[in-house]
């Protein structure tokens, strides 16, 4: 895909290395050169020393043969000003970075598909991990109505393990939970688990899960360490 990257900051410097690993194209704009020459010397990742709110920038850097356009600038203003000149060019795919979630609506009128928003991201990563410490969010769906969720099962577990299907067995796993993907040190990639499938002491889980159901986990898991300690 051709994508173009409004902002060479933390965000938009990381997800454009990312992508031209993957084999996209990618430009980047930015208004500090500065900037722009680090990318190029450090990624070699093509960028554009200029002003992602200006449609002659835009043109400049392809906006008209864009698959996506992606804005990761500091204030939502310009990134809804990058939006709606990507919308107007056509771009099909539209993602933004949101500080503010005053700004969701606003967003999805200019035509943006994807709104990540950091506000919300942040504070229910920090509610969920303070309250249930060994769940870690990986992160949130559809605006945090679900979550994405990490846990290791206790290292202390018989060696045989549990399989997924005496886990789901528990109520903590009867409803608003599907299981997205187990790692373990036997295996180098996340793999999706089927009901027979054990899973082992140190076993990386991932859940997508509704925020109500999290409370019930962090119980089950506090449950299983306590009896594999006796």
């Amino acid at each position: 895909m051709y994508i173009i990257i409004a902002g060479g900051g933390i965000a938009g410097s990381s997800i454009a290395n990312k992508l031209v690993d993957r084999k996209h194209d990618v430009v980047v704009i930015d208004t500090d050169r500065q900037v722009c020459k680090e990318l190029y010397a450090s990624f070699g990742i093509v960028t554009v020393n200029g002003d992602a709110r200006k449609i002659e920038v835009l043109k400049e850097a392809g906006i008209h043969r864009a698959d996506a356009a992606i804005g990761t600038l500091y204030l939502d203003a310009d990134n809804l000003t990058f939006a709606l000149l990507a919308h107007s060019e056509r771009v099909q795919r539209i993602l933004v970075k949101m500080r503010d979630p005053a700004y969701y609506q606003a967003y999805r009128v200019a035509g943006v598909d994807s709104v990540c928003d950091m506000s919300s991201m942040f504070t229910n990563k920090v509610l969920i991990e303070l309250e249930s410490p060994r769940i870690k969010v990986v992160t949130t769906i559809e605006n945090g109505k679900a979550l994405l969720v990490m846990f290791e099962l206790p290292r202390n577990l018989p060696p045989e393990g549990i399989t997924v299907q005496d886990m789901v067995k528990d109520p903590a796993f009867a409803t608003d939970c599907v299981f997205a993907g187990v790692m373990d040190e036997k295996r180098e990639q996340i793999v999706l688990p089927r009901g027979s499938d054990r899973l082992y002491p140190g076993a990386k889980v991932f859940l997508v899960v509704n925020s109500k159901g999290l409370s019930a986990i962090g119980k089950y898991l506090e449950k299983m360490e306590q009896e594999g300690m006796r």
